[in-house]
């Protein structure tokens, strides 16, 4: 159903296989990688057997080949090629960044019962800093960067003593300003904002939110911008914040550089990317303030410090539910993006349809999580309706899981480092450690040593596991301490808070993940 309405309103409905991140690049079983480097609109078709097809549309730019001995080879090479990622923040690692709105008050209130509960907190992520818009589909952002006093009044003390606890408060941003607020009446007055076919502003609708780009092309107005997150986010405090959207540039938009919107549509996400990263290293805060984007094309990876999967439903859906940030994650593994986590619960919400987040949900998402490089929450767009970490019968589940990741942070850090220094994803396929196994695209490993099967259906108590072949190793059950022998396929428990995960015998970090299993506990009984 949001599908339809998507596509409906701006013919712009999702579907698995369609993405935030276009990249014109593709890597062959036989050991070679293509990538055509240019920004105009292009389709890669692989539905002949003989040979792949590449259509650019207008003037063709360069195209790159490589080939290598093995398909990790060629992704840690990819990934070089593309503009590997930096390292994570020591301190985003070890603890779940709570996604959290409303007020000062309610912030620190969320915050304080999160402690009472053993939550090992990185950060209170407060999208809605700047003020909130009410609409029938939902709460909304109120576009219009700068603290909003009145929704967040102490705001600023609040950040100090929360960094000085330790923890982090993270805030949100887009390229976009909304009709009316300071910023766009400021970049109205010099001329920033993406201009329509007549020579005025372009203005776009988002639901009933009327808003305007700013045009990244214009060096004056990129500048004026990259100073708007240095001033009102990095200099109040905030170490980090969301950098989304970036691909709603209309194609019949006309850009300071005289460009249309269609010539510079690819570019523009890449734009976002730099504007952010160079707010970032300006203040020289490179290494402890992050940013995470959704929108991308080739050469994101070279600014964005990380990604995330974007609005998936609060469901279990194939084209836009939990199973979904499987795929998202895996795809952005071999386009060397290596990096990338996601909402835990989903977003997108349609309590007048029925789509709203249950219990089960949120906790097979948040058990995903565990086993990734970043674990972060959101309420969703209709935060009433949805089951919380923070809802009464929720709560000692949540924190269980936010334990055991924060158990997990010496691995994660080895698993990061790889990616920085080598090119190496975080969450791979399985088949870039063990090539010529069948397929199994629900199925990763979490770095070398973590084999890890998800459950992203409902109502499920046992699941299949396909072991990889090995040598000198045999794959031991994260939850039961059971050794198995690769090469097999195995039926095992999957219990709420426990999915499908195993370790090498050989690993480093065998007593971490032996720590998890003390923090295990079945958990089916809050759902009924």
């Amino acid at each position: 159903m949001t599908t339809f309405m998507a596509d409906v309103q701006s013919r712009a409905g999702g579907d698995y296989h369609t993405t935030y991140f276009p990249q014109p690049s593709f890597i062959s079983s036989r050991h070679f990688y293509v990538h055509y480097d240019g920004f105009n609109y292009a389709e890669l078709d692989f539905s002949h057997e003989d040979f792949h097809e590449i259509f650019v549309l207008g003037e063709i730019s360069r195209f790159y080949f490589n080939t290598g001995d093995n398909l990790q080879e060629l992704v840690s090479d990819l990934t070089s090629f593309l503009g590997k990622l930096p390292e994570l923040p020591d301190w985003i690692m070890g603890g779940a960044i709570l996604g959290v709105q409303g007020g000062t008050q309610v912030m620190l209130d969320r915050y304080n019962y999160a402690k009472s509960f053993g939550i090992p907190v990185a950060s209170l992520w407060i999208q809605d800093w700047s003020g909130k818009v009410e609409m029938p589909f939902g709460k909304r952002v109120n576009w219009d960067w700068k603290w909003n006093p009145s929704w967040y009044p102490g705001l600023d003390s609040a950040v100090r003593n929360l960094t000085f606890d330790g923890v982090k408060v993270m805030a949100y941003i887009n390229p976009y300003l909304r009709e009316g607020g300071h910023l766009y009446t400021e970049a109205t007055s010099k001329g920033y904002l993406v201009k329509n076919s007549t020579g005025g502003v372009y203005l776009q609708r988002s639901v009933t939110l009327v808003f305007a780009s700013v045009d990244l092309t214009n060096p004056s107005a990129f500048s004026w911008f990259k100073n708007v997150i240095k001033t009102n986010m990095i200099d109040f405090g905030f170490g980090g914040w969301m950098a989304d959207f970036g691909e709603y540039l209309p194609v019949d938009a006309k850009l300071f550089d005289g460009r249309t919107g269609l010539e510079a549509h690819n570019e523009w996400p890449v734009l976002w990317a730099r504007l952010n990263r160079e707010a970032v290293e300006e203040s020289g805060k490179l290494g402890d303030v992050i940013f995470f984007m959704r929108a991308g094309f080739s050469g994101v990876s070279n600014f964005t410090t990380l990604m995330w999967n974007g609005d998936q439903n609060v469901d279990f859906s194939l084209a836009d539910g939990v199973r979904s940030t499987i795929y998202g994650s895996l795809s952005m593994a071999m386009s060397g993006v290596g990096l990338s986590h996601f909402d835990i619960g989903g977003y997108t919400t349609v309590s007048q349809l029925g789509l709203v987040r249950s219990a089960e949900l949120l906790l097979r998402s948040a058990e995903m999580a565990v086993f990734t490089p970043i674990f972060r929450t959101h309420e969703g767009n209709q935060p009433e309706a949805n089951v919380q970490w923070y809802s009464n019968t929720m709560i000692a589940a949540f924190a269980r899981l936010a334990r055991q990741f924060a158990l997990l942070k010496d691995y994660r850090k080895s698993v990061v480092a790889q990616v920085s220094r080598v090119g190496i994803p975080a969450m791979r396929p399985v088949c870039l450690e063990y090539e010529g196994i069948p397929a199994t695209a629900t199925q990763y490993l979490f770095g070398p040593d973590l084999l890890v099967t998800p459950v992203y259906t409902e109502n499920v108590k046992n699941i299949l596991v396909s072991l990889p072949l090995t040598k000198g190793y045999t794959w031991i059950h994260i939850w039961s301490g059971t050794a198995y022998q690769g090469g097999q396929t195995v039926n095992v428990a999957a219990p709420l808070g426990e999915p499908a995960v195993f370790y090498r015998s050989d690993s480093a970090y065998s007593s971490s993940f032996e720590k998890l299993r003390a923090e295990s506990s079945e958990v089916n009984s809050i759902i009924g």
